[in-house]
């Protein structure tokens, strides 16, 4: 699954010439915790709702006559310049290792340098609600253990296929030297599905299996 697919295309930006009180008032309004600033189509930087509030807790800056410029204080001064990005073709899984291992809550997308997107933690976890089909679509969840070799995953489907059970979702993750899939299947009799299965060879665990 592509960047590309998932992002906010066209987002709201600011430009490093407009003041911290209109981003403030911009992410307030649109419910958004993240602003890519841009300056002449270009990406400049990125002001997140939490280098605002960092900068009213801030003592605030004054001119050479003692007047008080929180009120014209500028989104170039606060921004964080050197920004990590990513693109249109860059996969979903890329950008959750980036947003997790480096704790960002978004990601600007580009083409070269010009703005072309955004994509957010919330935007990837829609992602992956859609992948599993987690929302309104039934059935049941089994674990399959498989050994790493491709026809025993095609030899499950073709199980399945020939006890006309329906696989609504299927996901494989590493487990130790072997693939645990977790499919979603649409029966209610999962105790038959699972016995079928063992029958067929395959290692079909329990919850206690883990416990014990």
């Amino acid at each position: 699954m592509y960047v590309g697919r998932r992002m906010t295309a066209n987002p709201i930006t600011v430009s490093p010439e407009d003041t911290v009180v209109r981003a403030g008032h911009l992410l307030k309004k649109h419910r958004i915790h993240h602003l890519p600033v841009v300056q002449r189509e270009e990406l400049a930087g990125i002001v997140t709702d939490t280098d605002i509030r960092n900068t009213t807790l801030e003592e605030p800056p004054v001119d050479s006559g003692g007047e008080v410029l929180v009120q014209t204080r500028k989104v170039g001064e606060i921004m964080t310049r050197d920004v990590v990005t990513m693109n249109p073709w860059d996969t979903i899984e890329d950008a959750l290792l980036i947003l997790h291992g480096r704790r960002f809550g978004a990601l600007p997308v580009v083409e070269g340098r010009k703005l072309v997107g955004i994509i957010t933690k919330a935007d990837i976890l829609a992602a992956f609600i859609d992948t599993l089909r987690i929302e309104g679509v039934g059935g049941v969840r089994i674990e399959v253990i498989l050994p790493r070799d491709v026809t025993f995953l095609l030899r499950l489907i073709q199980t399945l296929g020939d006890m006309k059970i329906e696989i609504r979702s299927l996901v494989l993750s590493p487990f130790r030297e072997e693939f645990a899939a977790f499919l979603r299947i649409g029966t209610i009799d999962v105790a038959t599905v699972k016995t079928r299965l063992r029958e067929a060879g395959f290692k079909v665990p329990e919850l206690a299996d883990f416990l014990g």
